[in-house]
């Protein structure tokens, strides 16, 4: 008989009131819209408002569920410090996300109250992620976020957007399917799902059965295939600059952000804990994705003129640093990485609320500028909003003392700790060359004269908290490098 404790529904107290109040959503949202005495009312702004405060009593709940390390519900989800601090940034970002969306969802009359409730329902998902202990619930999770963002990419009907959604739909599917198929040959093989068990089974293995051994390699490089596609590490790259350009923008920033967060914790509890045993005999996949996720990343963002591909691409490159770091397989490099994906979310919120912002007013209507060169004589527009994307890109390049420089630092210093030069000089060259696009923009804000100056249109309240916000959480971790790093080594230790 399946004993629940109440400790089982104190570590899924979060999720589980998001889902509930989810739900609530929906039925309210179907009743209200529908209601002629009210004139089918359009619910956008209302649903995302509650959604907002959702995100906010959900940010309190997780903060206050301070738990020493207990694996719950028959060893299916772990709730430790790692899970603890994962979450926390997963609602805090997801909430400054909602806040720098409202106006681009007004400006761009998205009427879907759906919306809203699809983005809580991939944020549950992603809370489970975090906290997942067992293949199956890792998979359950990652297909019910992939559902819902195959949902928010087909939620506008623009008609050259076709391609973006049958890639990411076709794609997303191959690789739930590579996913599948190394569980099963894992499940096949030992007969176990759960990390835990399967760590200790790995423990001591020696290279004497080499059948065993090679079918436990495959499986994990089907696994580790498609969780490097769903993070967008080259060369399972190829969906994420058409799926960026396609979608809208807001869902751009969804799925731009919050599920690195997650996959990323995930990549590391399955090969720092439930593999540990066998992750350097896959050291070199790891370098090589590294190498070509910072390659292509590097020189595609070179070529590029619109902003979502551009920072597609630049996302790669980003992914490529974090892999980097795993591949030292040690904790110096693993604290480096988890340390650069706090900064990579934080920088890319800012980078996103600032995109958002840059609409033209075309009398009577307003549009999203698209190209990079739309940037030019901002400072002459809008000085705030050109010195902040400034401090942006600065960071994004790597230049010191900002925090992106500390993020890059601590991997470099792994990888050279690790002998590993070859991975570290590559690391360097690439970073200066990718300097070269960040300054650039710098450029045509400060230093080029564009031909038509356009008209921007003023930033909004909530986009405003959100940007500011944001900056400030930037500006304490350039001032309290010290706590922010005392806190991932504490998520790694416990």
């Amino acid at each position: 008989m399946l004993f629940i404790s109440s400790y089982d529904f104190y570590v899924l107290l979060t999720e589980i009131y998001i889902l509930s109040t989810s739900c609530i959503l929906l039925i309210y949202g179907v009743l209200l819209s529908t209601s002629t005495k009210r004139g089918t009312p359009v619910l956008d702004r209302n649903v995302g408002c509650l959604s907002v405060q959702i995100l906010l009593i959900s940010l309190w709940l997780t903060t206050c569920s301070s738990m020493p390390y207990i694996i719950s519900w028959k060893n299916f989800l772990s709730h430790d410090f790692l899970s603890f601090g994962i979450k926390s940034a997963i609602i805090f970002s997801a909430f400054l996300w909602s806040l720098s969306v409202f106006s681009y969802n007004k400006s761009e009359k998205v009427n879907f109250y759906e919306y809203w409730i699809v983005c809580m329902f991939a944020i549950a998902a992603m809370l489970l992620i975090s906290s997942a202990y067992d293949f199956l619930v890792m998979y359950l999770a990652i297909e019910f976020q992939s559902i819902a963002f195959m949902c928010l990419q087909a939620l506008r009907e623009p008609l050259n957007f076709y391609r973006s959604r049958a890639k990411i739909f076709c794609l997303g599917a191959f690789s739930s399917a590579l996913l599948l198929l190394g569980i099963s040959l894992l499940y096949g093989l030992t007969g176990l799902t759960n990390f835990g068990d399967l760590s200790k089974f790995f423990l001591g293995i020696t290279v004497e059965n080499s059948v065993f051994l090679n079918t436990a390699i495959l499986s994990i490089v089907l696994i580790e295939v498609a969780l490097f596609f769903k993070i967008s590490a080259a060369p399972f790259h190829m969906w994420a600059p058409d799926v960026y350009e396609g979608a809208p923008t807001n869902v751009t920033s969804f799925f731009g952000i919050l599920p690195k967060i997650a996959l990323i914790t995930l990549i590391f509890r399955i090969f720092f804990f439930c593999f540990s045993e066998i992750t350097y005999l896959l050291n070199f996949t790891l370098i090589l994705c590294a190498f070509l996720s910072m390659l292509i990343g590097t020189f595609g963002a070179l070529a590029q003129s619109k902003w979502k591909r551009f920072i597609a691409y630049s996302t790669i490159s980003h992914v490529g640093f974090v892999i980097a770091g795993f591949s030292t397989l040690e904790f110096t490099g693993v604290f480096g990485s988890l340390f650069y994906t706090l900064v990579y979310a934080l920088t890319s919120i800012i980078l996103f609320s600032i995109v958002l912002s840059f609409r033209g007013i075309l009398y009577p209507t307003t549009y999203q500028l698209r190209y990079l060169k739309d940037v030019a004589s901002l400072v002459k527009i809008n000085p705030v909003l050109s010195a902040s994307l400034m401090l942006i890109l600065f960071s994004m390049a790597g230049i010191p003392p900002f925090p992106g420089f500390f993020s890059k630092a601590f991997i470099l210093l792994a990888l050279l700790q690790e002998k590993l030069t070859g991975l570290a000089i590559i690391a360097i060259i690439l970073s200066c060359v990718s300097c070269f696009y960040y300054i650039r923009l710098i450029q045509t804000m400060y230093f080029m004269n564009a031909k038509t100056i356009i008209v921007f249109q003023p930033l909004e309240k909530e986009k405003s908290i959100a940007l500011s916000v944001s900056l400030l959480f930037l500006l304490l971790v350039f001032f309290k490098i010290d706590l922010i790093s005392n806190f991932v080594h504490c998520m790694l230790f416990l």
